[in-house]
């Protein structure tokens, strides 16, 4: 074993004296593994407030982000919601607080409303961060805890919410920063790609209130891909999105909208007929795929249809992939979200652990913060909420 992998191994363990005795060894408390993960950033993502606190003082730097991703041990704080590591991070360096993670655009504000851990939102917001930052679909914190139907969450951050042109400019600033350089040889088929992404996204939006543009959006998007030459597996869109992505980005709405989720569910079963990969990453906000993204949002009827698209064993791969941005595999989303919905949402989230089952999915895989999908929902707070979920993971209560 590297003597780096002996200081991961150990921070994750948050063995803070066996750290410390491999520092003065000599041990470099600032390097990299070759996953792109430093001891304090293993640390910060476990909430090992101690260890963090302990590196801190022998010369980690909270600055060196992750070689992957980008993100900073803040933002890996966010992942376990402990209070104790994300005050260790702040008091040494207070700017952070609204350190900005750009491929997702979090703060660590933002990484408690998504992890929905209310008691680090609380200390943070009182701390003064900063509730106009969005993140990279322009969703502030208060947004985005709505959309997760996180009411204790927003009640929580009403008081310090901020006003819309706040968010609004804020996200025009971060979009102008993550905008790729495109080559001019490929800029007449990025604009077709970018026309297809926005075509998408403009239709589910105006279908929320104007059932009529469903057929209007179906025969744009049939137009530009079979007319014109769109290709529907060329990233597109200001997040740089494959047109399968943007598809099913989103709910369908707080109650749902049928139509809205009539033009996602034609759509996506549109473009995986013309040849869609579900398995094709996106660049923001998760550099995840749309077996993630879809399970995020409960869009089981869409899951299904990719799985009719996908061999065996390439659809468990996309259910148990880990992705970059948080460790957490479609399974573990799903098991989040059913924890933490209204309880009208949930038996959703619950069929789609049960289908995720199925077809490979695991649920003995740990996160960055330790959780693996059968802890998630062993956490869930409502007794019968849990059973049920647990009994979709096949394990017994």
């Amino acid at each position: 074993m590297a003597p780096i992998d002996i200081a991961i191994t150990r921070a994750k363990a948050g063995d803070t004296a066996g750290l410390e005795d491999w520092i003065a060894g000599g041990g470099n408390p600032n390097a990299h593994d070759a996953d792109g993960w430093t001891p304090l950033l293993w640390a910060s993502a476990r909430g090992h407030a101690a260890t963090v606190a302990a590196l801190l003082a022998r010369g980690a730097e909270s600055t060196l982000a992750h070689g992957r991703s980008a993100a900073l041990p803040i933002h890996m704080a966010g992942h376990s919601g402990d209070v104790a590591t994300a005050t260790a991070l702040l008091d040494h360096a207070p700017d952070q607080i609204d350190a900005v993670w750009d491929l997702n655009g979090h703060t660590i504000l933002l990484q408690a409303v998504f992890y929905g851990h209310l008691d680090l939102a609380r200390t943070l917001v009182e701390r003064g961060a900063d509730t106009a930052i969005t993140t990279a679909r322009g969703l502030g914190p208060m947004e985005f805890a709505h959309q997760f139907q996180n009411q204790p969450m927003t009640d929580v951050l009403r008081p310090y919410d901020s006003p819309a042109e706040k968010k609004a400019a804020y996200y025009a600033r971060y979009l102008e920063r993550i905008a790729p350089i495109i080559p001019e040889a490929e800029k007449p088929a990025q604009a077709l790609a970018d026309r297809l992404c926005r075509a998408i996204e403009d239709g589910i939006h105006a279908t929320a209130t104007d059932p009529t543009r469903v057929d209007a959006t179906l025969a744009a998007v049939r137009a530009l891909v079979e007319d014109e030459g769109a290709d529907v597996n060329r990233l597109g869109g200001p997040l740089h999105q494959p047109p399968l992505i943007v598809a099913v980005t989103g709910n369908n709405g707080l109650p749902a909208n049928p139509t809205v989720k009539r033009l996602r569910d034609e759509t996506a079963r549109y473009l995986l007929e013309r040849g869609a990969d579900p398995a094709r990453h996106e660049d923001h906000p998760m550099g995840a795929q749309t077996i993630i993204r879809a399970a995020v949002f409960n869009h089981l009827d869409i899951l299904r249809m990719c799985g009719a698209h996908m061999t065996p064993v390439a659809l468990a791969d996309a259910i148990n992939e880990v992705p970059i941005v948080n460790g957490l595999t479609a399974m573990h989303d799903t098991c989040l979200r059913a924890g933490m919905v209204a309880a009208e949402q949930a038996g959703g989230y619950i069929e789609q652990a049960r289908w995720f089952t199925e077809n490979g999915g695991r649920h003995d895989m740990e996160d960055f913060s330790g959780q693996t999908q059968q802890s998630v929902a062993e956490s869930c707070p409502d007794p019968e909420r849990r059973r049920r979920l647990l009994a979709a993971l096949g394990v017994s209560s």
